[in-house]
């Protein structure tokens, strides 16, 4: 590193330059284990990487480390020894129950994900056959890679499906997993894009739908009779 400096010379000043050697030793970032994992598996999501780190399934150099916030530097060894899951996270299995206990076909339909997230609902979907699906989310960049790459699918972000005006064509099946806003304020951009026959399956929250006064704290309806009315109205 050099710097300057003064000394006197005959009663007088004169500049000049020094070079103080030093060893400059290159800082190694590291990263968290959670996004180490991220990168290297980009087919699974986050909330499935940080679940196998908690349940002590990913290894560091040979050695299980279970917090998800653990420094990484670039030269570990990062393993996952797990069983691969059939979604992309766990939303797919909530669909996988409503199809089946509804009976709602979905081969060969093209379909609307709305509050696409992850793509757990995309990835039920397209196991159950479908021919394309939009997937549209207010959000930016939570698509799981393995939903991105695929070719039926048309991803749609940043966009709030209450302004959603048109799809390059009507859909034969919707599917709603929304939070922070009512199922109600939503219908109207939804049915835009519905084919007439079209099928609607919904994931109901009733902290979402139901009167400020019947949410309790930290947002639980716990009183089954509002989850009854909230279910009620909106099946109407």
């Amino acid at each position: 590193r050099w710097v300057s400096g003064q000394v006197p010379v005959k009663g007088s000043f004169r500049s000049y330059a020094t070079a103080k050697s030093e060893r400059i030793i290159p800082i190694k970032k590291k990263k968290r284990l959670d996004e180490v994992c991220l990168e290297k598996y980009q087919q699974y999501s986050r909330s499935i990487i940080q679940s196998w780190i908690l349940q002590g399934k990913v290894y560091v150099n040979g050695k299980v480390i279970n917090k998800a916030g653990t420094p990484v530097s670039e030269k570990s060894v990062v393993e996952i020894i797990a069983e691969v899951p059939k979604y992309v996270c766990r939303a797919g299995h909530k669909l996988e129950g409503a199809i089946e206990q509804l009976g709602v076909d979905v081969a060969g339909k093209v379909a609307l994900d709305s509050g696409l997230s992850t793509g757990g609902f995309t990835d039920c979907l397209l196991q159950y056959g479908a021919s394309h699906v939009y997937g549209v989310d207010v959000g930016y960049g939570q698509v799981a890679e393995k939903i991105r790459r695929d070719e039926r699918v048309s991803i749609i972000e940043r966009t709030n499906l209450r302004y959603l005006k048109e799809l390059p064509q009507n859909v034969d099946l919707v599917t709603l997993d929304l939070s922070f806003i009512s199922i109600l304020t939503v219908m109207p951009a939804v049915v835009n894009v519905m084919k007439e026959d079209a099928a609607l399956v919904t994931l109901v929250k009733p902290q979402f739908e139901a009167q400020r006064s019947q949410v309790g704290k930290g947002g639980i309806v716990k009183d089954p009779v509002v989850h009854q009315e909230v279910s009620g109205f909106l099946a109407i």
